[in-house]
Order: structure tokens, then sequence, then C-alpha cells
């Protein structure tokens, strides 16, 4: 069984559907023939006897063809219905067989039909009824059954009337029953929605509703009407002139009717059209982005007061509008706030620096009264105030303002129980600190400065307005709390990574420059290479390298050149300076390396020459002599003695 996600799922007109398929709105159209098509024909059939009085057999005879004739238009309609509908055919078929439905042109094509089907059909239906029902019948009537010409004119009437009134009934039907249809080809795209709605406008119908009922009044009661009255004068005063005026005033009185009838609908229609019609021209510009547009409010009944809703309704969206584009701005002014603190955190490793852009930034973002920044101090007693906004924060830290951790201030509270503290009306607040210098605050924000577990520090918020800090506000506050907590810490790493690499560079130097001082004192290590300049050259100047090892001098290379040394030739001997001040370096470390190595091979040897002599004597003999030989003293002593006790 099929299946769609519709609002007339469970419709006795939606179960057809799913049952027919592609002949839906064929079926529609034959339930409405047989229900409304030949019983109206019948009762037609009924009123123009009672009035044009044929004899047994010409009754009989003409409903027996008329009969046909209906069954012949009716099967044209069906035909043409069929030859008209094909995209919607096509699209039913593929539903019911659970297919995807074709998109593209035949989509719109398909929705263009379902939408013209039920007017398409009552125009063919009108002059199938004039071409093959009404003429054909009177035709038959006057040749074949010789009826007189008032009974042709109570058939025509009679046969005008059916047409007004089976097809008005058919058209709203067929209209009815293909509103499934109508809901499962909805495009998707809405400009092929609107431009595929050619059906009925709400006008349209006004006016053929109206003037069917008056045509249908005048059909059923003008003939019924003259036939007895010209029975009667016909029958008192036998006057043919009598009965000819009375015709005439019954034709002039219907056409009259009819006029009055025709502006009377046209009026009423207008008058619920043309609000409609300023509505929808007034969603366009909607549409487009002019949310100021208005509807024109000129009368009191249904269509009045449904421009005043809309007017209300547009008022409100414009609002919502508005104040959505200032939360928007709003939540991107947050945005970019904390990503300039993720900036200014990523860029400045001073804390004293970094809490004092942020505070600032804070300030001028979220158009703060008061904003201050406390960090704990090193014995975790005291929240010390390190930046502050206003002339009241530059006084505060030129007191050097603190508080207590823990007392009487929502910033000690804070940090002592990790968890923001609000206070949307200073009056009321159970724990505060109440600065002279901060007279018009009116709420305040207490936010803990959290890097992990462990605090650091809070964030103070004041503002001159009361309950200024909305949950969204809290949040970005607490985030940004979090990053400059974060911030912080990560400076304070930074400063004791950098200190304790600066006493590492000075030990490292300190290092360097006592090894290379023993081996200068030991050695002067010096080398100079001389060349002779031919007679005439050009004048030569002195020019010196520095030899750094890790930003310590421990030599220097000193030439003689000529005037034409360039800056490239100086950053030349420079880098190759740097080179010769890591190769000297290298060179000592590996002498060290090899002298190391040498005092540990003899250790070994001597230790064991004195695990291999068995006596004292021997050990004491083979541990002066190895020691003199390898140190190269000119004597040695050894000497085992004990200290007497007193």
């Amino acid at each position: 069984m099929p299946s769609t996600t519709t609002s007339t799922h469970q419709s006795f007109f939606f179960r057809q559907m799913a049952r027919t398929g592609r002949y839906y709105h064929i079926y529609s159209i034959a339930i409405a023939q047989l229900l409304i098509s030949y019983p109206g024909a019948g009762l037609v059939a009924l009123a123009i006897q009672n009035n044009a009085r044929f004899s047994q057999e010409q009754f009989l005879q003409s409903a027996l063809v008329a009969g046909l004739f209906i069954l012949i238009g009716n099967l044209l309609l069906i035909l043409d219905t069929l030859r008209a509908t094909r995209d919607f055919s096509q699209r039913l078929q593929q539903w019911h067989a659970g297919q995807p439905m074709s998109l593209g042109a035949v989509e719109i094509r398909a929705w263009r039909q379902v939408n013209a089907l039920a007017w398409r059909y009552g125009a063919a239906a009108i002059l199938v009824a004039i071409v093959v029902d009404t003429l054909p019948l009177l035709v038959y009537q006057w040749l074949i059954l010789k009826v007189t010409f008032n009974q042709l004119v109570y058939t025509a009437l009679g046969s005008a009337l059916a047409a007004i009134v089976v097809i008005l009934s058919m058209a709203l039907f067929i209209e009815y029953a293909l509103r499934p249809a109508r809901e499962l080809l909805l495009p998707v795209n809405f400009e092929q929605q609107v431009t595929g709605a050619v059906g009925f406008q709400l006008r349209q119908k006004f006016v053929l509703a109206i003037l069917g009922l008056i045509g249908f009044s005048i059909l059923i009661v003008a003939p019924l009407g003259y036939s007895k009255t010209s029975q009667a004068i016909f029958e008192t005063i036998a006057s043919l002139q009598t009965l000819q005026e009375l015709q005439t005033g019954y034709i002039l009185v219907s056409i009259v009717a009819l006029l009055l009838g025709a502006v009377l609908a046209i009026s009423l229609s207008e008058s619920v059209s043309a609000p409609l019609r300023e509505l929808i021209t007034i969603f366009g510009r909607i549409e487009k982005g002019d949310m100021k547009q208005r509807a024109l409010v000129s009368t009191t009944d249904e269509t009045g007061e449904l421009a005043i809703y809309f007017n209300r309704m547009i008022s409100r969206l414009e609002e919502l509008q508005l104040n959505l584009e200032k939360r928007v701005e709003e939540q991107t002014e947050k945005l970019r706030a904390s990503n300039e603190v993720g900036r200014i955190a990523s860029t400045i490793l001073d804390p004293d620096i970094l809490v004092t852009r942020v505070a600032s930034l804070i300030s001028k973002t979220f158009d703060y009264y008061y904003v201050a920044v406390f960090l704990v101090s090193e014995n975790g007693r005291w929240a010390e105030l390190k930046a502050a906004t206003g002339a009241a924060g530059e006084t505060l830290l030129a007191r050097g303002h603190r508080l207590q951790v823990g007392g009487n201030s929502m910033v000690g509270a804070a940090i002592a129980d990790l968890e923001a503290k609000i206070a949307m009306d200073v009056g009321k607040a159970a724990v505060r600190f109440n600065n002279p210098l901060l007279p018009n605050t009116r709420s305040e924000l207490a936010l803990p400065l959290l890097a992990g577990e462990r605090v650091i520090g809070a964030l103070d918020v004041q503002s001159i307005r009361e309950a200024d800090f909305k949950p969204d506000d809290i949040a970005t506050l607490q985030n940004l709390a979090n990053q400059v907590a974060i911030s912080i810490e990560n400076a304070r790493l930074f400063r004791e990574m950098d200190s304790a690499l600066e006493e590492l560079r000075q030990v490292n130097q300190q290092y360097i420059h006592t090894t290379w001082t023993e081996k200068l004192r030991a050695k002067k290590l010096e080398f100079t290479a001389q060349s002779t300049l031919a007679e005439g050259s050009e004048p030569t100047r002195e020019i010196a390298a520095s030899l750094n090892l890790r930003d310590q001098p421990i030599g220097a290379i000193q030439m003689q050149v000529g005037e034409s040394w360039t800056a490239e030739d100086q950053a030349w001997v420079d880098a190759l300076a740097t080179q010769v001040a890591i190769s000297l370096e290298n060179a000592r470390l590996i002498e060290e390396s090899n002298q190391s190595a040498l005092r540990e091979r003899l250790s070994a040897l001597i230790i064991q020459k004195l695990w291999a002599s068995p006596t004292v004597d021997g050990i004491l003999q083979t541990a002066v002599r190895e020691l003199g030989r390898a140190l190269e003293a000119s004597e040695a002593t050894i000497e085992l003695k004990m200290d007497e006790k007193p």
C-alpha cells in the first residue's frame, strides 16, 4: 500500500486514491456523474414535464434520448480528461507503485493539471451540455416528436437549469475530491507551487455560485409561474396579447435579476477577494525583506479583522526580527570578545598586562560599570586586586586593595566555594562587600578563576542595571574567566620556565668560563698565519670575529684585510667563528672524555694488581709504586698509622 505524509491520510478520498492509483481523478469524475448528473437530469425532466405537459410517449422518448446524449457527453468529458492529465496520471501511478515520483518539468505540469482539472472540466461540460446534450434533444423534439414552440422553450430552460446546477455541483465535488492529490503532488519548490496554482479563484467561485443560484431560481420559478398564470389568464379572458405581455415581463424581470445578481456577486466577491489579494501582495513584499509593510484596514467585517491580526503579526515578526538581529549582534560581539581574549592569552605572557587588557576588554564589550581581576596571594588568605577599570579601579589599585578569601565579600566567597556568586539586586545580597567607591552598583557577579581544579583568583563584574546578568551572559563570562585563568597559569609557568632556563644558562656560561680558563691557564692556545702582500696593494685594516660559545666568549679571530672587505664577508667570518667555537668545545669535551677513560683504565689496572698481592707489605708496595708511576712523582710514600685515644 502506498503511503505519504499528508493531513488526509484517513479520509475517504485518500483511501480511494490509494486503491485506484493513476485513475483516481477519472474515478472521482465518474462518481460525480453518477451521483449528480443523472439524478439532476431526472429531477429537471420532471420539472419540464410539469410545465410543458408532453404526452406520455413524447416524455418517455425525450427522456431516453436525453439520457443517451448525456451518456455520450459524459464519455467525451472522461476521454478529454484522460488526454489532458497524462503527467498527473503518471505521478499518481508512480506513487501508487511506491516508486520515486518524477521531478522537473513533469512535476510542475502535473501540479498545474491537478489544479486546473475542476474548472477545465466545468468549461468542457458547458460546451458538451450545449452541443451534445441540449441542441440535439431540441432538434429531435422539433423534427421527430413534433412538440410545440412553448414545449421547446420549456425544454431549453430546463436544460439550462440542469447545466447550471449539475455542472457547478460537479465542479465543486471534483475540486474537493482532488484535495489528497493536490497535497500529494505539491512541488517542493515554493515558486513552482505559486505558478502552478491555476484553479478557481475565490472571486470566480463567488460570482459563479451567486449567478448559479439566481439562474436556478429564475429557471425553476419563472417557467412554472408563467405556465400557471398563462393557463389562468387564457382560460379566463382568452387574450393572446396579454400572454405575450406576461411572457415579455417574465423575460425582462429575469434579465434584470441576472444583471443585478451579477453586480451583487462581483461587488460581494470584490469585497472579499480584494483585501486578500492585497494581503498576498504585502506578503510578497515582506518576503523580500520589507517588514514595514502593513495591510489597509478599510472594513469592519472579517476581512478587516484579518487585516488587523495580520498587521499585529507582522509587527511582532518585525520586533522578533529586530530582537533576533540584536541577539545575533550581541552573540557575535561576545564571540569576538572570547576570540580576543584567546588572542591576548596567546600573545601576552606577562600576567599583569594580561589581566589589565582582559578587564578593559570585558568592560567595553558588555558595557559594565566595573570589572576587576583578583589573584590569590601566596599564603592563600587574600584575594589581591591585580586589574580594575575606571577611576575607582585606579584608586583601589593604588591602595593595594585586597579581600579576604571566604570573608564577607562575593569575591572571597566565590574563591572559597569554587562557584559563581550572583547578586541581581545588591541591596538584598546576604554576602557582599559594599565598596564606597562604587555607589552606582545595582547587580554584581563574581566568578572563580579555575586552572584545572585549583582556584587562582576571581573575576568581579558590576553593573548599574538590576538583574543585568542573563544565563547566556554568565556562561560567556565564565568561559572568559576560564580562559583568563588558564592564560595566567600558563604565563606563570612560562615565567618559571624562563627563570629556570636563565639560571641554567648562567650555570652553563660559568662552567664554560671555568673550564676554558683552566685549560688556557695550563697552556696558551694561539695560532697565526701570515702572508706577504704585494707592493702597491690597497691599504689594510684590522677586523675581529669573537669566538662565542653559548653567549660566552672564549677567544677571537683577528685578521688584516683590504679595504674591499664587505658586510657579506663579515657575516661569513662571524658564521665561521661560531662553527670554530663549537668545534673547539667538541674537541675539549673529547679530550676530557679520553682523559677520563684513561684514568678509568689505569684505576682498573692498579686495583687488579692490588687484589693480586696476598700480603699487606705487597699491597703497600704495589700501591705506592703504581701511584708514583701513574702520576710521574719523583717520590711517593704510603704509611699506616692510628691516632692514639686520649
